[in-house]
């Protein structure tokens, strides 16, 4: 057989779903060429552990399954106890990411909560919705990615209509909608609709809230009510909405306006503690971050987060330490056991 195996880093963003078609063919061409193999340790000796080779292979079986269902919903991966109570990675060749005593090292791509397959559903409309307390990652039919904050409602339909992409909000998300000059993006919260070609931006529409609120991080958003003129807005712009006067506002968004958690950032660290990396964070995305166990604070973290959101960041420290994340009002709390 030949030795012709896809990268560590290619599987990695092959099952967290960010690699190009192309990318995801050739991890599948590789995957097919073990159907007289045991496993993945077999064709891989520097596989340490046969049982991680092995899921590795089932979350490559299963995506491949998704995308001939046509539905893209994200593989989230997990970290394994290993050897003397150690952590390494799930699957591959001498793991990507490692957690040793007391020291945390990531360097991964965007990680994703568990979304819903949407073809998976009956309904002509599918329901996304986020109960939980962190903020939630989807991917819709057409590659479009959506965040939800807690308590939001997302009501798509499986499959998006040939000459326009509706969708009906209620709550709070972050759209990143994936570009296509025939088809517009359309989202309704009430009374109130932002059209879009391919942009992001942030939309609040919470239920019996007195004002809703349109955030563009990039690109340029139309947004009207009923019969009246459109308002266009383009980047740092936001639009106020009142649903009793039905009156529309456009304004510029302050520096320390919220869509900052949303504007990508390069940042790294070299075993830094966590406490450090949080000071860090606040600088950067203009958030409070506090910690519930104060032990995490000593926790040394190896990182390199490349062109990356605050929430796509916290999702990957949760996914691949022993840290978890709720939302407070304004602020994000860290929990978990501490350090090894």
């Amino acid at each position: 057989m030949e030795n012709n195996y896809p990268s560590p880093e290619l599987l990695e963003k092959y099952l967290v779903g960010c690699c190009s078609p192309e990318e995801a063919r050739q991890v599948e061409r590789w995957y097919d060429s073990f159907e007289n193999h045991q496993n993945l340790a077999q064709a891989h000796p520097e596989t340490e552990n046969p049982a991680h080779a092995d899921k590795i292979l089932e979350e490559i079986r299963q995506r491949i399954e998704v995308r001939t269902r046509e539905s893209r919903p994200k593989s989230v991966r997990r970290l394994w106890p290993g050897k003397n109570g150690l952590w390494t990675l799930s699957g591959v060749a001498a793991a990507v990411i490692i957690l040793a005593v007391g020291v945390w090292q990531i360097q991964r791509p965007e990680q994703a909560e568990t979304p819903v397959p949407l073809a998976s559903l009956t309904s002509p409309l599918a329901t996304l919705e986020n109960k939980g307390k962190t903020i939630l990652r989807q991917e819709l039919s057409d590659g479009s990615v959506v965040w939800l904050n807690p308590a939001t409602k997302l009501h798509v339909p499986k499959r998006f209509a040939s000459s326009v992409r509706n969708v009906q909000l209620e709550g709070e998300a972050f759209f990143e909608v994936r570009r296509d000059t025939t088809r517009p993006f359309v989202i309704q919260t009430g009374k109130l609709k932002t059209e879009v070609l391919g942009t992001t931006f942030n939309v609040r529409a919470y239920r019996n809230s007195p004002r809703f609120e349109v955030s563009v991080v990039t690109g340029k958003v139309a947004v009207s009510v009923a019969d009246q003129k459109k308002i266009l807005l383009t980047a740092r712009q936001q639009a106020f909405f009142n649903p009793a006067a039905e009156s529309l506002a456009k304004t510029g968004l302050s520096p320390s306006a919220k869509p900052k958690l949303w504007e990508p950032t390069t940042i790294a660290f070299e075993w830094t503690s966590l406490r450090q990396v949080a000071d860090a964070l606040e600088a950067t995305f203009g958030v409070r971050i506090l910690f519930r166990n104060p032990a995490l604070r000593d926790c040394k973290l190896r990182a390199d987060f490349t062109n990356m959101r605050l929430p796509a960041i916290l999702n990957l420290l949760c996914k691949t330490t022993d840290v978890s994340y709720t939302l407070d009002g304004q602020q994000i709390v860290l929990d978990g056991p501490g350090c090894l």
